[in-house]
């Protein structure tokens, strides 16, 4: 006699056999950086950094080139956005609520707007723990099917321990899951450990090796440029490093220069 999850899964193989006569849809590009592919729908993308690396200043103005005309880019950062699927939506779990909205303007700073379109969803989930914050993002999904690209800043706030194998392998599996179920683009911001460089804990490990693209944005002191930077790209080739500037509270593109190497002398006892 065949059991209730056998029949299930029996259900699941013919569902996820490949069936030759059933081709997918034709890959569907909404995130580009200078022309080349970083995040198509389905997928999800990974901004990583140290902290105070203006990560989230890259995610703004990632956010803000889906607002601005389907011709324009924001330094060479576009958001295209699919026919009948132009909402958006930022989930910020870290920023207190001065900090909240105060992104909120950079956003529309970048865009050069007065106002989000009606189109632009935002919410401040800090004082909510990981399990509410997923239930949140994907209640949000169920209710707003033509959403298509979400950003969450941070991805640490949807686990309780970082370095737990089974917790973040889990997460990196929902991830996966909601990409998929609702067909669309999630961007995160993840830190950088200070220590090694690296994408913190077994969360780090995991979102790189199963993220579409991850991106490092650093910052580069002797130049006080803020640089993103492909780390991995797997659907394109590297970009050109993207390098900005902050002059009296104004966000501008500025050449790239390459960081200069600091060198030390060592002191010899006489």
């Amino acid at each position: 006699m065949r059991t209730k999850d056998q029949n299930n899964y029996s259900d699941l193989l013919k569902v996820r056999r490949y069936d030759p006569l059933t081709l997918p849809k034709n890959e569907e590009v909404v995130f580009l950086i200078q022309g080349k592919v970083i995040g198509t729908l389905s997928n999800y993308v990974v901004l990583s950094g140290l902290p105070k690396a203006s990560k989230s200043t890259y995610a703004s103005a990632i956010l803000a080139s889906a607002i601005v005309p389907d011709f324009q880019d924001i330094f060479g950062l576009k958001l295209a956005l699919p026919v009948g699927r132009k909402k958006i939506a930022y989930f910020d779990t870290e920023s207190s609520p001065y900090d909240f909205y105060r992104g909120i303007e950079r956003i529309k700073s970048f865009a050069m707007v007065n106002n989000l379109p009606q189109r632009f969803d935002a919410y401040n989930f800090r004082e909510d723990g990981p399990g509410e914050i997923k239930a949140m993002i994907e209640t949000y999904l169920q209710q707003n099917p033509d959403c298509a690209v979400i950003c969450v800043d941070g991805l640490l706030d949807l686990c309780l321990n970082i370095n737990d194998e089974v917790e973040t392998k889990l997460l990196t599996g929902w991830f996966k899951r909601i990409t998929k179920q609702y067909n669309i683009l999630m961007i995160g911001v993840l830190h950088l450990s200070k220590g090694t460089g690296e994408t913190l804990g077994h969360l780090g490990s995991a979102t790189d090796r199963y993220a579409q693209s991850t991106l490092l944005i650093e910052k580069n002191k002797p130049t006080n440029q803020y640089i993103l930077k492909a780390k991995y790209l797997r659907s394109s080739d590297d970009f050109d490093p993207i390098a900005l500037m902050n002059f009296n509270g104004r966000w501008q593109q500025i050449p790239y220069a390459e960081p200069v190497q600091e060198t030390f002398k060592k002191n010899k006892k006489s």
